[in-house]
């Protein structure tokens, strides 16, 4: 059972509405009601989503380290530990799935810098009035 809800739906809108109910053969409060639904559906995580994002903060914790040792290469992390190292991330990743075909690895090249930043430069979109 759920709450039941009226309210007032411009024009527009319900004549779209209403065009993708006939369109699809459905009832109109079914579009309406799988539209909101889509709208508040959580975007999937990954289940190990927290372990990976327990190696990026060893990464960082690391950084300083990492950059006096293995500058350009490819390290790997895991379990809050470096695990292994290649200047080739092909062969970094074989040894690691190789050796640690069930766990949760971060690969990263290190940076002079942490965590590069990207700028996405894009056009104001304004109204034309």
């Amino acid at each position: 059972m759920g709450t039941q809800v009226v309210l007032d739906v411009p024009d527009e809108i319900y004549e779209r509405v209403e065009k993708l109910a006939v369109t699809t053969e459905r009832d109109i409060p079914d579009v309406l009601l799988e539209t909101i639904a889509r709208t508040f559906s959580p975007f999937p995580v990954d289940p190990n989503r927290s372990v990976m994002n327990q190696n990026v903060e060893t990464y960082r914790e690391l950084h300083a380290e990492l950059v006096m040792t293995h500058l350009g290469q490819f390290v790997a992390i895991c379990d809050g530990r470096l695990i292994d190292h290649d200047p080739d991330p092909v062969s970094l990743l074989q040894r690691v799935r190789t050796k640690y075909p069930e766990k949760v690895v971060l690969r990263r090249k290190v940076e002079s810098v942490p965590e590069l930043q990207i700028q996405i430069r894009h056009p104001r979109i304004e109204a034309w009035k």
